[in-house]
């Protein structure tokens, strides 16, 4: 969040670029105006040069003495002055005194001066000034120029100065002087009057300078009032994020007791019905009691989508990669809707590809899930007729240690109208929504097998005609398993029809009445020995007592709860030495996040209320596999 520290910086940073922009600006054009007098200048002594060349090269020019051409004084050569035939005198006008006479009437004309100097000057006058010394010396030293924006009796000039390099025809003059060919003898500098540019400059340098200043206030202005303008606005985002975290986190704690306290009495209705369904009883209640039970279900599956749905949307669904059985996943399907199509009186055809490999690795939680999803769509959509699941496999081009699994759900039901085909991935819709409509359901499952498919990468297209049938196509890329089918570990194999059958020792900790009996009653009719407990307290109590292969664990209950009660019973393992036994959280907590929660307190596994049998059933063999400790072996009675 911004605060004033900041807009002081933003402040400062607008105030260098100012400053640099301004800056780079007006030196810009300083510079472009030095190089415009420079241009100006050299033109200048590139003409006196070319002026004193023709001069030496002829020798010298002869002109007559008047009052304006008078001998030069300083000009020791044996023909300086000359008498023809006619009588008139002539003097010889040598390089340096054409070039001075030069610069006289250019002074007089344009305002531009030349001076002519040495630092040995023969004539006095070309004495050179401090600056014309200055530069001189610097020619002595390998300097080729030398300029200067300079301000003499309150007036700007651009001064100009470059050397004069002795050459031959130079040697007739200057020879008694000591100099030789190619020696530096003096130079010429030329002085321009540049007042009127350099004001120009200063007006333009000025108004450059207000400009920037003007934009300058208007950025700070509006860095301190729109700084002030953005730290309200993520002021009131912050809050506004705050009082939506605080909303979610509401809503998540009101879904988790809601999850929790329908769950719990639905867990002893289910519970209880499951008890009632006894082979010998009445055909009248039995079917009764289906109806209920089959009622129960329903509310149950409910309430898993609603908080699937909430899972997946609020990103905390994570998939597994564990070795799975292809064909054992069908087996799964085939035998969970087998007697609903027989009820149906519909044909279940399940056609794995011959090809389709022993393993693969993947979430067989979640595609049993999207199974289930479909295959209950189109038994429940299928007035008569066939349901058919096909599946099979085909190498990945991009890697080869992944397939592309395929599988593909038709029915040959109402099917779906052409207009709502884009609308059925959609969450709460339905083909049929009126109050006459034959088929119940909220419209969450195709929702949830959309968005499954999504997290696993893979996709899901329907076609479908109304009154003829409708098929689902689903591609998912699965891993190919690393090692050899031998080496997989144990829980990748499905369990043998007697593998949990086997009697065990059980301890289960439930407060609530009807749970406890209902699960107790389910568990002995498997042939488990089952010892039970009121809460969290009395279930460490049996086990300082007692022995046993595994423990179900409720999490809310009075005086100690499951999670204090798993690491109570974790920390007396390990003081006295015993083995671990497998502890199984048996909750009606099942929003996200929870099953993770339970697993970190030292928990193995989780299985959501209302218990079904399978499940259950299911739990105990992943215990089986995992490895149980070893007790004396129960008797089966």
């Amino acid at each position: 969040m911004p605060k004033p520290k900041h807009i002081i910086i933003a402040c400062l940073v607008w105030t260098l670029l100012a400053v640099l922009s301004a800056g780079l600006i007006i030196s810009g054009n300083h510079r472009q105006m030095q190089e415009q007098f420079r241009a100006a200048a050299q033109m200048a002594f590139e003409k006196d040069i070319t002026f004193r060349l023709w001069n030496a090269f002829h020798g010298g020019v002869y002109v007559e003495v008047n009052e304006n051409n008078q001998p030069n004084p300083y000009l020791d050569v044996p023909d300086r002055d000359l008498r023809t035939d006619t009588g008139k005198h002539l003097t010889m006008i040598n390089p340096a005194y054409m070039t001075r006479q030069a610069h006289e009437i250019q002074q007089d004309g344009s305002g531009v001066q030349g001076h002519i100097t040495s630092l040995k000057p023969i004539r006095p006058q070309n004495a050179p000034t401090p600056w014309e010394r200055a530069a001189l010396e610097s020619f002595e030293r390998g300097a080729t120029e030398a300029y200067a924006l300079v301000e003499v009796e309150g007036q700007n000039q651009f001064r100009f100065m470059r050397p004069m390099i002795t050459e031959k025809p130079c040697l007739k003059c200057h020879a008694k002087q000591g100099y030789a060919e190619g020696d530096i003898r003096g130079g010429i500098s030329v002085a321009l009057p540049v007042e009127a540019q350099v004001m120009a400059f200063r007006s333009y340098a000025a108004k450059t300078a207000v400009g920037h200043l003007l934009v300058w206030a208007f950025g700070i202005g509006l860095a301190i009032f729109g700084g002030r303008k953005l730290m309200q606005s993520i002021q009131k985002e912050h809050q506004a994020r705050k009082e939506a975290e605080a909303a979610n986190m509401a809503k998540s704690e009101f879904l988790a007791n809601m999850s929790h306290e329908i769950r719990t009495p639905l867990n002893g209705v289910l519970g209880m019905l499951q008890l009632l369904k006894e082979e010998n009883a009445p055909k009248e209640r039995s079917n009764y009691i289906g109806m209920a039970y089959d009622s129960g279900t329903r509310l149950l599956a409910l309430l898993n989508d609603i908080l699937d749905i909430s899972r997946v949307e609020a990103g905390q669904l994570k998939l597994e990669r564990q070795p799975f059985n292809p064909r054992d996943l069908l087996d799964t399907v085939a035998t969970m809707f087998q007697s609903a199509c027989a009820k149906h009186g519909l044909k279940l055809i399940v056609t794995p590809d011959p090809l389709l490999p022993e393993i693969l690795v993947g979430d067989e939680a979640r595609l049993r899930q999207v199974l289930f999803n479909l295959v209950g769509n189109a038994v429940k959509f299928t007035p008569k007729g066939s349901v058919t699941i096909e599946a099979w496999a085909s190498s990945s081009v991009k890697n080869s240690a992944e397939v592309r699994f395929f599988l593909s759900i038709s029915d040959t039901g109402i099917g779906i109208p052409e207009d709502k085909l884009g609308h059925v991935f959609e969450r709460f819709t339905q083909v049929d929504g009126s109050y006459t409509r034959r088929y119940q359901g909220v419209g969450l499952g195709l929702a949830i097998v959309k968005r499954l498919m999504d997290l696993m990468g893979g996709s899901i297209d329907v076609d479908s005609e109304p009154g003829t049938g409708t098929t689902f196509l689903l591609q998912i890329p699965l891993a190919l398993p690393q090692a050899p089918l031998s080496e997989q570990p144990a829980g990748s194999q499905r369990p043998g029809p007697g593998a949990a059958s086997e009697p065990l020792r059980l301890l289960l900790v439930e407060d609530e009445e009807v749970s406890r009996i209902s699960v107790q009653v389910l568990l002995t009719r498997m042939g488990h020995d089952v010892t039970s407990a009121q809460d969290g307290l009395a279930g460490v109590e049996a086990f300082r007592q007692g022995r046993y292969h595994c423990i179900l664990m409720d999490i809310q209950m009075p005086i100690m709860n499951g999670v204090e009660a798993t690491k109570t019973i974790r920390a007396l393992e390990e003081q006295e030495g015993r083995p671990r036994v497998r502890i199984i959280a048996l909750t009606a907590y099942a929003l996200p996040g929870d099953r993770e929660h339970f697993i970190a307190s030292g928990m193995d596994d989780y299985v959501t209320k209302p218990v079904q049998p399978e499940a259950l059933l299911m739990a105990l063999r992943r215990a089986k596999a995992a490895g149980l400790p070893a007790l004396e072996p129960l008797s089966k009675t």
